[in-house]
C-alpha cells in the first residue's frame, strides 16, 4: 500500500527576537539542586538527531526541549477514499516555558494565566541499570485531542533517529538542513508506526513480530513495528517469550528482540517488504 505523508501543522513558533527576551528568559528551568529536572535529561534535548517520542494508541506523540522553547508533534492516520494511508501532524511550539520539580508549563506568549497552553505532570526513571531514561509525561491542561490522553501517564523515550551515511534514503530527499534531516526521520518513524500498527497477543506466535525492522534499541524498533514501546508492554512480551523477571536492561532488551525476529533492515526503509 502507497503511503503519504500530510503535514498540517500549526506553528505558533515565537520569533527569536522576542522583545527583549534572551533564553534564559524564554525557557525557565529551575535547578536540579532545587528539585528541578536532572542536568543530564535537560542536556539530552539538545543532542542531535534526538527525539523524546511515545505512543498513544492510534497516535504518536513527540516532545521536545531547547533552548529557545518547547516543540510538541502529534501523528496520526486515516484512510482517504483512494485506499491511501495518509500519516498528518499537528506541530505546536511555544518560546516561552517553565519546569519546575512538579510540572512542565507550556504558554503561548507571556506567562500570563490567559497564555498557558498546556500543563504536564512529569517524572523521570531509569527502568533498568544501563538503560536509557524515561520522561512519564501527564497531560493535566490543554488539548487532549491532540496530545492527550488527559490525566494519563505517557511514557517518553529519548530515540537517536539520524538519516546520515549508510541509513541516508530517499526518506531525506529534500532536507536541506540537519534540522530538516531529522524532521524527515520522525516523519518516517510516525509513518512506519502508524502503517503497521498492531496489537501483539501473548498467547500466539510472537516469533516474527518484530520481523520488518531492528533499531538500535527496544523502544524505536516496537515502534518502527507498530508497536506500543512502553515497560509493560515488552514485558509481556518477554514473559511470552520465556524470558523471565524483565526489567528492561540492554542484555534483557537484545534477548527480547531475537526472540521476537527483529529484522536488519536499515533505518528508514519500508516494511512494506516484511508483509509480501
Amino acid at each position: 500500500m502507497r503511503n503519504r505523508i500530510l503535514c498540517a501543522g500549526l506553528s505558533l513558533l515565537l520569533a527569536a527576537g522576542l522583545a527583549g527576551c534572551g533564553a534564559g528568559q524564554r525557557v525557565a528551568i529551575t535547578p536540579e539542586s532545587e528539585g528541578g529536572p536532572p542536568e543530564a535529561l535537560v542536556a539530552s534535548f539538545g543532542e542531535a538527531d534526538t527525539f523524546w517520542v511515545a505512543a498513544a494508541g492510534d497516535r504518536m506523540l513527540a516532545f521536545d526541549l531547547t533552548d529557545s522553547g518547547a516543540e510538541l508533534q502529534s501523528f496520526h492516520s486515516e484512510t482517504l477514499e483512494d485506499g491511501v494511508v495518509s500519516v498528518g501532524s499537528y506541530r505546536e511550539g511555544s518560546s516561552v516555558v517553565d519546569w519546575n520539580p512538579q510540572e512542565i508549563l507550556v504558554y503561548s506568549e507571556s506567562r500570563a494565566p490567559e497564555n498557558l497552553r498546556y500543563r504536564f505532570a512529569w517524572s523521570l526513571s531509569h527502568e533498568a541499570q544501563g538503560a536509557r531514561p524515561r520522561l512519564d509525561l501527564t497531560l493535566l491542561e490543554g488539548d487532549a485531542d491532540r496530545f492527550g490522553p488527559a490525566e494519563q501517564p505517557l511514557s517518553f523515550y529519548p530515540l537517536q533517529l539520524s538519516l546520515t551515511g549508510e541509513t541516508d534514503s530517499e526518506t531525506a530527499e529534500g532536507a536541506r538542513t540537519p534540522g530538516d534531516r531529522e524532521q524527515a526521520a520522525l516523519n518516517e518513524l510516525a509513518r512506519m508506526y502508524l502503517t503497521h500498527r498492531k496489537e501483539a497477543d501473548p498467547a500466539g506466535d510472537l516469533s516474527e513480530l518484530l520481523m520488518g525492522w531492528r533499531g538500535q534499541d527496544a523502544p524505536v524498533t516496537f515502534l518502527a513495528n507498530g508497536l506500543d514501546p512502553s515497560l509493560e508492554n515488552r514485558a509481556a512480551c518477554a514473559a511470552a517469550a520465556g524470558i523471565p523477571d524483565y526489567t528492561g536492561t540492554p542484555e534483557q532488551d537484545a534477548a527480547l528482540l531475537d526472540a521476537l525476529g527483529a529484522g536488519t533492515r536499515p533505518w528508514a526503509t519500508t516494511l512494506q517488504g516484511a508483509e509480501e
